[in-house]
């Protein structure tokens, strides 16, 4: 089961090492069929996909259930494949499960998302941004100024830098289109960028 927790603290999750490491090799081992592996598996991964569902829905149970849901089916999908075959890090095999729980149900139950709207990143600067650069000032500086963020670039941030999504993972995420997804990343780098330069 999920652990609830608000997605206001989800810029501070630790970043294990464990979602780097190679699918092949972890699925290997959970395809033997070792309950207490399969159970550590649940428990290394389940904060990660309920705050994905949670920026998803904004609602704790569909969240919870969510969860419940990208993890029978990636077990399912387990069955099926053999991890021997596969060339990526485990979090880029399972992130596939969350954001298609997400998609499904945003699919059900949400409103097609409006068209986006015409944005110029060169107007603000953003197009022309280091952004590296910014990262290297310090991830607890870039943390205090998520606050200033809009709730949609709060999410978009957290999706990208935290979870390591893709545009389009943050966009079935979200049920938005991914040109959404980039200008609202870009103008929360924007006013990161300039949090920063105030200290």
């Amino acid at each position: 089961m999920c652990l609830p927790f608000s997605y206001l603290d989800m810029s501070i999750l630790p970043t294990r090492t464990s979602f780097n490491q190679s699918a092949s090799g972890v699925l290997v081992e959970l395809k033997k069929g070792d309950t207490e592996k399969r159970n550590e598996f649940v428990w290394i991964h389940q904060e990660r996909f309920y705050a994905i569902a949670l920026l998803a829905t904004d609602h704790p149970e569909t969240a919870e259930q969510l969860c419940i849901t990208a993890f029978q089916n990636a077990f399912a999908a387990l069955r099926q494949i053999n991890p021997k075959q596969l060339g990526l890090p485990i979090w880029d095999w399972l992130a596939q499960f969350i954001v298609g729980a997400c998609a499904d149900h945003h699919a059900q139950f949400s409103e097609a998302s409006p068209p986006p709207p015409q944005l110029d990143p060169s107007v603000d600067g953003s197009a022309q941004m280091d952004w590296e650069t910014t990262v290297i000032l310090g991830t607890q500086r870039v943390r205090r100024c998520l606050s200033s963020l809009s709730s949609e670039q709060q999410k978009v941030f957290i999706l990208r830098h935290q979870m390591s999504l893709d545009y389009d993972q943050i966009a079935a995420v979200l049920n938005q289109t991914p040109e959404t997804i980039m200008a609202w990343l870009y103008r929360a780098r924007v006013q990161i960028v300039k949090c920063l330069g105030r200290g």
